[in-house]
Order: C-alpha cells, then structure tokens, then sequence
C-alpha cells in the first residue's frame, strides 16, 4: 500500500518522538548519522536533549544566558575534535566515558553528528 509523501512524514516524525529521537535529526538524510543519532540518544540524550529537564542542557543554558542555546544539538560551532575530547575526558559533572562504553568508532559517529551543523 503506497502512503501518500506526507503521511509518510507524519510517520516518521512520530515514530521519533516516540523513540526518544530529537526532531532535528530527520533533517539529515535518513542513513547518513544513523550510527551517531543511536549514541546520542543512548548516552547523550539523557542530559542534553531539549528542555530544562535535562540537566546538560539547562548548565548549558545558565552558561551562555542566550548568547548561544543550551541544546547542543542545534550549536553551529562545535568541532567533533571539541566533542571528542568532552566525551573522553568530561567536564564538571559530566562524565567521561570510556571505550568500553562508547568504542572509537560510535565516537566517532557521534561527533560528526553532533557536528553536523559547524562549517
């Protein structure tokens, strides 16, 4: 059964908010951050998706007192070498996380997604 283009959207927009992806992410291509979107939403998400409930997020706010948005996730400049070095090594109570929680590859991922925006 063939779905009309929009109705097709609809669904996908949907079946993200359900499954705890932030809606930015279907602005890339379906494929092209699939494997970053995945770490972001299991250890990033958590702490820095949209919304003062979540704590990065609002540190992140409070920080920059709109000079810039707390949501990460919509930053036009940050680095993956930046993202790298924060998921490594921490900062204030954030944790670093180690290898064995996300591999060099699926960080890898993550900061090009998270990158994504930065020239």
């Amino acid at each position: 059964m063939n779905k009309h283009p929009a109705s097709q959207l609809l669904g996908l927009i949907v079946a993200a908010s359900v499954g705890g992806l932030c809606l930015p992410a279907l602005a890339d291509s379906p494929n092209e951050h699939a494997d970053g979107i995945a770490v972001y939403t299991k250890w990033c998400a958590p702490c820095h998706a949209p919304g003062i409930i979540h704590p990065g997020t609002s540190a992140l706010g409070a920080k920059y007192q709109g000079i810039k948005s707390g949501v990460i996730l919509e930053w036009t400049d940050l680095p993956a070498s930046y993202v790298e070095y924060m998921v490594r090594h921490g900062m204030s109570v954030m944790p670093h996380f180690r290898k064995t929680e996300i591999s060099d590859s699926e960080l890898k991922a993550l900061a090009a997604y998270l990158s994504r925006n930065t020239p």
